[in-house]
């Protein structure tokens, strides 16, 4: 793989989802990246989707590709980023609460879509709203509660830092800020009501970070789609 080979990102090209916490780490590493989706459209991320592209097969988008790497899995792939970008948590310790805070983000992230989609994940969120509204309740009284409320309580462990891991940024709070995101956009009564004081600090803070703070006033930010948390 060479140096100077650009990352390329395949996503679905018209919300942010999965795709900004790949996003959201190629800005912070202050590399250059292709957004294939937005460049060439739906069907150069479909080759992919539908295994039908060379390379290591992938199940589904999120995918990253440079020289003959090619890998999906959206906290695969913010783990491999943070390795090759120094963006990783020093010590075995810090590394395995990593791997532990990143998998809960995941979950974070995918109760909040399976609640507006409770019938068929890959169906709309309009063809499936009157199954969905007891889901999306409970989702926001049950759930989100408890997410926040456990990643507020990791971070007061390390608040003197700034961030979640030791003394300098990883791809964890770059996981945690896009989820925090969503979650604002999404629940925003919700977001300012809960006892997260440090949580909403701490993505504030993220977010006046020069390059992500440029990535979000670019036209490269996508606006979220006000359908579950993506």
């Amino acid at each position: 793989m060479s140096a100077d080979e650009k990352w390329h990102l395949y996503y679905w090209p018209s919300l942010p989802g999965r795709g900004d916490f790949v996003r959201l780490m190629f800005e912070e590493m202050g590399v250059e990246y292709v957004d294939v989706g937005r460049v060439e459209g739906v069907q150069a991320v479909l080759q992919y989707y539908n295994g039908t592209a060379p390379g290591f097969p992938v199940y589904c988008p999120p995918i990253i590709r440079r020289g003959d790497l090619v890998m999906n899995g959206t906290p695969a792939i913010l783990q491999y980023l943070g390795k090759v970008s120094g963006m990783y948590p020093d010590g075995d310790e810090n590394e395995a609460h990593g791997w532990q805070i990143n998998a809960i983000v995941t979950d974070l992230m995918g109760e909040g879509h399976d609640a507006y989609h409770p019938v068929k994940r890959t169906g709309t969120y309009d063809s499936q709203k009157e199954a969905a509204a007891p889901m999306i309740k409970q989702f926001r009284e049950e759930r989100l509660p408890k997410y926040l409320g456990y990643l507020e309580r990791v971070l007061k462990l390390n608040e003197k830092n700034g961030f979640f891991l030791g003394s300098k940024i990883t791809y964890v709070d770059i996981a945690v800020f896009h989820a925090l995101r969503a979650a604002e956009f999404q629940f925003p009564e919700d977001y300012k009501s809960l006892p997260i004081p440090t949580l909403r600090a701490f993505k504030e803070r993220m977010a006046t970070r020069p390059r992500i703070a440029a990535f979000l006033e670019s036209p490269r930010c996508i606006p979220f789609c006000g359908n579950s948390m993506m």
